[in-house]
């Protein structure tokens, strides 16, 4: 069997992906409601149907990464997976604060840079405050092989969210590591491997933690969150984010 390619969705400031291992369609994240036709267009163009995602993995519950999966769970009968410490967000999007806080206020970069506003505007025009709830999802815990195609390592990586996951798949040397390891933070104003700003991170010292665990796996490619692909290794990308520290 080839091994999973991967194929990146959503838009300049969001990433999502669609991963075809052969055996049948997984989505690791699920973008914003206004990727609706991003995600068919890219199901068509592979020859697929929308019922071949076998299942949507979501790297962590904020609405710029869940809000097009119980769209695509209700269309396609996919397995929804997240890490049990974010279930309660996919339960109740709209209530995220009673579960997560971040560590600072947006006001500061705004001050020193007011056009790190253009992500979180960018988000509520594409749909980020009317994510509907998942009404049927499976939750891990954190270090499992998955039983689905492509055998995903759910890496529990948590600071950004308590239960923030990376999501491992050896047989292509891929690692999607959503928020807790990206190549853009649009808001505090970084490039290259870094860690999201506190703005909207829940607990810095542990996000620093989890670019230990990232650092210790041999994966080649990173596809992030937000940002670019990095090709020069994980454990790469996991020294030179945790040399930038967190701002």
């Amino acid at each position: 069997m080839p091994a999973p390619t991967s194929h990146r969705l959503g838009d300049r400031l969001v990433n999502f992906y669609l991963v075809d291992t052969g055996s049948g369609l997984v989505l690791v994240d699920a973008g914003l409601p206004a990727h609706w036709n991003n995600l068919l267009d890219a199901v068509t163009r592979l020859g697929h149907r929308l019922t071949d995602i076998a299942a949507v993995l979501i790297t962590h519950g904020h609405p710029d990464h869940t809000g097009l999966a119980e769209r695509v769970r209700a269309a396609s009968g996919a397995q929804v997976w997240v890490h049990e410490s974010d279930a309660p967000i996919l339960t109740a999007p709209r209530r995220l604060g009673k579960v997560w806080q971040p560590e600072r206020s947006v006001l500061p970069y705004a001050i020193r840079r007011p056009g790190s506003l253009r992500a979180p505007l960018h988000l509520a025009r594409s749909g980020a405050l009317r994510v509907p709830p998942v009404r049927e999802f499976h939750t891990f815990r954190g270090g499992e092989q998955l039983d689905l195609p492509g055998s995903p390592l759910a890496l529990h990586t948590p600071g950004h969210t308590n239960g923030s996951t990376s999501f491992l798949f050896p047989g292509s040397s891929v690692a999607f590591t959503g928020d807790a390891l990206v190549t853009h933070d649009s808001v505090g104003g970084r490039t290259g491997p870094c860690l999201i700003c506190r703005a909207f991170t829940q607990d810095s010292r542990a996000a620093l933690d989890s670019l230990d665990r990232l650092a210790e796996h041999d994966i080649r490619t990173v596809l992030p969150g937000h940002g670019d692909p990095w090709t020069d290794g994980l454990a790469a990308a996991a020294r030179q984010a945790a040399a930038a520290g967190i701002c």
